[in-house]
């Protein structure tokens, strides 16, 4: 088994939980390569295995996150092209997505072991703005307001019938997996990760009856930004590409049959990992 070793350098441990991964791929005669990076020189000495991102993953079997859900989720599309699963090491603070903790990497070595190990398809949702590309993401989009002091108010339809009207702060359309990101800070639900579906979760809505929704894989969602106040919207995919949405624009929103590959521990179910690491906060 070949492995991809992506590092996110600003965690304060990853240089250690790296050279730890190394040193146990050495002693276990696995072949690895590090994404080529400023500042990867401080955790790996060996410059010969220091490769493009691109390249790596074109040559590697399974690809290796350290760092935390952030660090997983910038790379989920690169790996889904390619068919590419991926095992996190949580170096963060939290890391739901994340299958092994930096201090127990040793459990790198039982990654063939189905006993220990599962491989999880997660689906990607996908968004885009006025029929034009599609965007996809493992965790969210975000529709939001774009000023402090205001609402936005928003009209959301599903397979052509209004589901609601609201004036907040914005809206998340989620997967089960994101479901435990942003949508949960808002109060929305936890969704079990092998379930193919949506969560829509109003953010602070000027309402009193205004929860959450989980939706069917088949929904295909719409979003308007009404010109009330004539305030317009923000849409963010996975919290990055950042655009401006007004009246004149639909937001369509649905669950992809596009998916990434993740490892998964067998012995800690979703719920168990959620309820450990948040009550640990």
């Amino acid at each position: 088994m070949k492995f991809l070793i992506k590092v996110n350098l600003s965690k304060d441990n990853s240089i250690t939980v790296t050279r730890e991964v190394i040193r146990l791929f050495i002693e276990e005669n696995y072949e690895y390569r590090l994404c080529k990076e400023p500042g990867i020189e401080n955790a790996c000495p060996y410059r010969d295995v220091i490769i493009p991102f691109k390249e790596g993953l074109e040559w590697c079997d399974v690809i290796v996150t350290i760092g935390g859900d952030g660090t997983l989720l910038a790379i989920g599309k690169d790996a889904a092209k390619l068919s590419k699963p991926i095992v996190g090491i949580n170096a963060g603070r939290i890391g739901f997505l994340t299958a092994i903790e930096g201090n127990d990497v040793s459990l790198l070595s039982k990654l063939d072991d189905k006993s220990v190990f599962e491989i999880k398809k997660h689906n990607f949702i996908q968004a885009r703005i006025n029929k034009g590309p599609w965007q996809y993401c493992l965790n969210d989009v975000v529709l939001s307001k774009c000023m402090y002091s205001n609402t936005v108010d928003l009209s959301i339809f599903s397979n052509g019938e209004q589901l609601m009207r609201f004036s907040g702060d914005g809206i998340i359309l989620a997967t089960s997996t994101g479901s435990t990101a942003y949508s949960l800070s808002v109060g929305g639900p936890i969704v079990d990760s092998d379930l193919q579906a949506m969560v829509i979760s109003p953010v602070a809505p000027h309402s009193l009856n205004r929860t959450s929704m989980v939706l069917a894989k088949n929904k295909h969602i719409s979003i308007k930004a009404n010109d009330r106040n004539k305030n317009l919207a923000t849409i963010a995919f996975d919290g990055t590409g950042y655009t401006e949405v007004g009246p004149e624009d639909t937001v369509e929103v649905k669950l992809s049959s596009k998916y990434v590959s993740i490892y998964t521990l067998r012995n800690q179910g979703q719920f168990e990992k959620v309820d450990k690491k948040l009550k640990s906060r």
